[in-house]
């Protein structure tokens, strides 16, 4: 009786471990699954910024993720609204539809929105004529 009884305790922790097992993969496969629409997320974004984007504004973009990631996810964040991610399918339909955008991104754009975001400010400087070199303010106030 002593052994029947071993034979079904082993028999019962060979299930619970089996359904721990199956639990673990199929936390597995979500998670994998997850990564993967995730991931075609982000490839759909890619493609969008592409074709909105003209080519030297999409290269210096990209040279910012890795050169200041801080400034890059915020101008991301400008072009990139919750709006765009939910609507992805539908923007890349009318994208191949139509065989791209009218009006693209120009580099001036993105130049201007990493300044604003840097905080630096334009300044003209204007050569005087003993070469010293001024902010045009300074040189129309005198």
């Amino acid at each position: 009786m002593n052994e029947k009884n071993e034979e079904k305790e082993e028999h019962e922790l060979e299930k619970i471990r089996l359904k721990k097992m199956k639990a673990l993969m199929e936390s597995q496969k979500m998670q994998q699954a997850a990564k993967e629409r995730v991931n075609g997320i982000y490839e759909k974004i890619d493609f969008v910024l592409r074709a909105v984007m003209e080519p030297d504004a999409y290269k210096h973009l990209n040279k910012l993720r890795s050169t200041d990631p801080s400034v890059y996810q915020r101008i991301y964040g400008e072009l990139v609204s919750p709006d765009v991610v939910q609507n992805i399918d539908y923007l890349i339909a009318l994208i191949r539809q139509r065989g791209g955008v009218g009006r693209r991104i120009p580099l001036d754009v993105i130049i201007y929105l990493e300044r604003k975001i840097k905080g630096v400010k334009s300044s003209i400087k204007v050569k005087q004529g003993d070469g010293e070199m001024m902010d045009l303010g300074s040189y129309l106030s005198k």
